[in-house]
């Protein structure tokens, strides 16, 4: 399966979405939206925004492990990374992001 959105709806009826590589790995999360109709306009962001390099930012926690976001073109975050314990693996997975994202297909699991 190649990398993917995977669009859901949680117990309180918000939606939100994942970016899963390949292999089902979890890449992305998204916040929680009032409607479908937004977490959609969500996605085409994250999309646009994983080819422009001023709009994907890097960061860590303190405990040391990396992670990344997308932001939209106003630098509010519409994406974070989960979280990697080395640089190896962090790099991977951004390029995974950067090359994936812009085609990949949304599977709508609500």
């Amino acid at each position: 399966m190649p990398t993917s959105f995977e669009l859901r709806r949680n117990d309180e009826e918000q939606f939100y979405f994942h970016l899963v590589d390949d292999k089902g790995e979890l890449l992305l999360m998204s916040g929680e939206y009032p409607q479908k109709e937004a977490a959609e306009k969500a996605i085409k962001a994250v999309q646009v925004g994983s080819l422009t390099a001023n709009q994907i930012a890097a960061g860590r926690v303190a405990a040391g492990d990396a992670f990344f976001v997308i932001k939209d073109s106003s630098g509010d975050t519409l994406v974070k990374s989960v979280l990697f314990d080395s640089r190896t693996k962090f790099d991977q997975a951004l390029h995974t992001v950067k090359d994936n994202t812009c085609i990949a297909e949304v599977q709508d699991l609500t």
